[in-house]
C-alpha cells in the first residue's frame, strides 16, 4: 500500500513538472521575460529524471513499467516542443512562425500524456483500495481483540494445543508486519466508523496533524478539520455510510486540515467503504498538498500573466491601426489641397514665376505627391491586420506571372529574362499575397532598372519538414548585409531616394502579410549583385501541384 501510494505521488510530480515545463515555455515565448527561463530549464531538466524514477517504482510490476515505458517517448517529444518554443522565443520569431504549430503540437502531446496518465492513475487507485480494504479488515479485526484477548489465546491453546499455538504467533508476526506498514506510509490514514468516530489511525497521521494515536482514537473526524470545513466533512462521509452495501465507488476531495496548534494547510481525502464484521467502515488515505497547491498557484499566476500580457498586446495593436488609419486620412486633405493650389500656380502663373519659382513650385508639387504615395502604403499597411483572412488553394506561379505582366507594361523597353517556377500553389488569402507579390518583384523591378538586361526568378525550394521555402531573386542592387536589419522597419530606407524612389513601407507590409499566413520572412544580399527574398507560408499548408525546378520563362 505505501509502495502504490509512493507511485501515486510521483505520478502527480511528474504531471505537476510537465505543466510547469509548458506554461514557463509559453509565458517566456510571449512576454519574452527572462523571469520565466529559470523555471522552465529547471523544470525540463527534472521530467527525465522522475520519469527514470516512476520507472524504477514500477519495475516489479510488468503491466504498469509498460504503460510508463510507452509513454515516455511522448514525454520527451513535448519537452521538446517546449524548448524550441523557447528558442522561438529567444529569436523574437514564435508569433512569426512557430506560435500556431508549436501550440497545437504541444496541446496535441499534452492531451495524449494526461490520457495516458488517467489510465495509469486509475489502474493504481484500483490496485490502491484493494490494499485499502484488506488492510482496513484487519484493523477492524484488531479493534474486536480486547482486554479478553489473553483469555481467548489460553483458550485456543487448550482447544487446539500445539497448531492453535503456532497459528496465533503467526498472527502476532502478521499484526507487526501491518504496524509496520502503517509507521511506513507517506500519507496519514484513519478508519473512521458510521458515528464519524476515529477507529484507528497511522503514525503519519500523527506527524502530520499533531495528536498521538491515542488522543485520535475515539474522537470525531471532524477534529481533523476547521469548523468552516466540517459540514462540508460531514455530507461527504455521510454519503458512503447511505450506501449500506458499500456500494460507492473511492472518491477524493481538498479541505483544510487543522493542526493540534491550531495552524492550517491544504488536504486532500482519497475515500473509499469497505464492509467490516462490525459494519460499515471508511478509510481515509489524507494527504498534504500544499507543495501542489504552490505550484498551481505559480501556473495560475503564469497563466494570467499571459492573459493581461496578450490583451495590452491586442489592446495597443488596435489603438495603433486606428491611429495610423486615422491619421494617413487627415493627412490626405491638406496634403491634396497643396497639391492642386501648387498646380493651378503652374498652370496659371508661370508666367509671373521666373525658373527658380517654377522649380520650386514643382519641388513641392513632388512632395506632397510623395506624401501621399506614403499615405497609401500606410493605409495598406493597416489594411493588413484589419482584413479577415480568406483562404483558398492559391496559385502561385500564376500570380508572379500577373505581376510580371503588369510590370512589363510599364516600361516595354526594358530587358527582362523573368524565370518562374510552374505549379507552385498556397493555402492562403489571394488579395494578401498578392500585395506580397507585388511588393517583392516591384522592389527587383526597380533595383535592377539601371541593368542593361536583368534577370528575375520567382521559385521555391523543398524543406526537410515537407514545407517549401519560396524566393524571389533579381540581379539588382543588391543592399549590404550589415544593414539588413532594417529591411522590413518601416521607413527604414536602405538606398536614397534620389537613386531608387519608394515609400519604405512596401517590405514592413510584406512581413505583415507572412506573418499573418503563419510564415517569415528573410533576405540576402550583395551590393551590386542583386538580393534574393525568401519567405515560408502556413507550415504544412504549402504544397506544389508541380516539380520543384520546373522553371519557365513564361512572361
Amino acid at each position: 500500500m505505501t509502495h502504490t501510494r509512493e507511485v501515486l505521488e510521483k505520478l502527480g510530480e511528474l504531471s505537476a513538472r510537465l505543466s510547469e515545463v509548458e506554461s514557463a515555455a509559453r509565458s517566456f515565448a510571449i512576454s519574452g521575460k527572462q523571469a520565466h527561463l529559470d523555471p522552465f530549464y529547471r523544470a525540463a531538466k527534472a521530467v527525465p529524471t522522475e520519469v527514470e524514477e516512476l520507472k524504477g517504482l514500477v519495475r516489479d510490476d510488468p503491466g504498469a513499467l509498460g504503460m510508463v515505458t510507452q509513454i515516455e517517448p511522448v514525454i520527451a517529444r513535448h519537452v521538446r516542443a517546449m524548448k524550441d518554443m523557447v528558442d522561438l522565443g529567444n529569436k523574437n520569431l514564435f508569433r512569426g512562425s512557430g506560435q500556431r504549430k508549436l501550440t497545437d503540437q504541444g496541446n496535441t502531446l499534452m492531451e495524449e500524456i494526461q490520457t495516458a496518465f488517467s489510465a495509469f492513475e486509475k489502474t493504481q487507485r484500483g490496485q490502491l483500495a484493494e490494499q485499502q480494504t484488506v488492510l482496513a479488515a484487519r484493523a477492524e479485526h484488531v479493534t474486536m481483540i480486547g482486554p479478553a484477548g489473553n483469555v481467548l489465546a489460553g483458550v485456543l491453546i487448550l482447544v487446539f494445543g500445539a497448531c492453535g499455538l503456532r497459528a496465533m504467533n503467526n498472527r502476532v508476526k502478521a499484526e507487526q508486519k501491518l504496524d509496520r506498514l502503517l509507521g511506513s506510509m507517506p500519507d496519514a490514514l484513519v478508519i473512521v466508523n458510521a458515528e464519524g468516530k476515529i477507529l484507528s489511525s497511522n503514525a503519519q497521521t500523527s506527524k502530520l496533524f499533531g495528536y498521538t494515536e491515542r488522543e485520535l482514537q475515539g474522537e470525531s473526524i471532524a477534529l481533523l478539520v476547521p469548523e468552516r470545513a466540517r459540514q462540508s466533512q460531514r455530507q461527504y462521509y455521510a454519503g458512503f455510510f447511505l450506501q449500506r452495501g458499500g456500494g460507492a465507488p473511492e472518491t477524493s476531495m481538498e479541505l483544510c486540515g487543522l493542526r493540534k496548534d491550531g495552524g492550517e494547510f491544504p488536504i486532500e481525502i482519497s475515500t473509499k467503504p469497505l464492509v467490516a464484521e462490525k459494519g460499515l467502515l471508511v478509510t481515509s488515505a489524507i494527504r498534504d498538498i500544499t507543495e501542489r497547491k504552490q505550484v498551481e498557484r505559480r501556473i495560475s499566476a503564469l497563466n494570467k500573466e499571459l492573459k493581461d500580457r496578450a490583451a495590452e498586446l491586442e489592446t495597443a495593436n488596435k489603438e495603433l491601426e486606428a491611429f495610423s488609419y486615422s491619421v494617413s486620412h487627415d493627412l490626405r486633405s491638406p496634403l491634396q489641397n497643396i497639391d492642386s493650389f501648387s498646380q493651378i500656380l503652374v498652370e496659371e502663373y508661370a508666367n509671373r514665376l521666373d525658373t527658380d519659382g517654377r522649380d520650386y513650385v514643382q519641388r513641392l508639387r513632388a512632395s506632397c505627391q510623395h506624401m501621399e504615395e506614403i499615405i497609401d502604403a500606410l493605409l495598406v499597411l493597416s489594411n493588413m491586420v484589419r482584413h479577415e483572412l480568406i483562404l483558398d488553394r492559391v496559385d502561385l506561379s500564376s500570380l508572379a506571372k500577373a505581376v510580371a505582366a503588369e510590370l512589363k507594361q510599364k516600361d516595354t523597353d526594358r530587358l527582362v529574362d523573368w524565370v518562374i517556377a510552374e505549379g507552385l500553389t498556397v493555402e492562403g488569402d489571394a488579395r494578401l499575397l498578392r500585395v506580397v507579390f507585388e511588393n517583392l518583384m516591384g522592389n527587383a523591378w526597380k533595383f535592377t532598372a539601371k541593368r542593361p538586361r536583368a534577370r528575375i526568378e520567382f521559385g521555391a525550394l523543398p524543406q526537410c519538414n515537407g514545407a517549401r521555402t519560396y524566393f524571389v531573386r533579381d540581379d539588382g542592387a543588391g543592399f549590404d548585409m550589415a544593414r539588413a536589419g532594417h529591411l522590413f522597419a518601416p521607413f527604414k530606407r536602405l538606398h536614397d531616394q534620389s537613386q531608387f524612389r519608394g515609400t519604405g513601407i512596401g517590405l514592413a507590409t510584406v512581413q505583415r502579410v507572412i506573418q499573418r499566413h503563419r510564415g517569415k520572412i528573410w533576405a540576402e544580399g550583395v551590393v551590386d549583385h542583386g538580393a534574393t527574398f525568401c519567405f515560408t507560408l502556413t507550415d504544412g499548408a504549402a504544397s506544389s501541384n508541380g516539380r520543384d525546378h520546373e522553371l519557365a520563362s513564361a512572361v
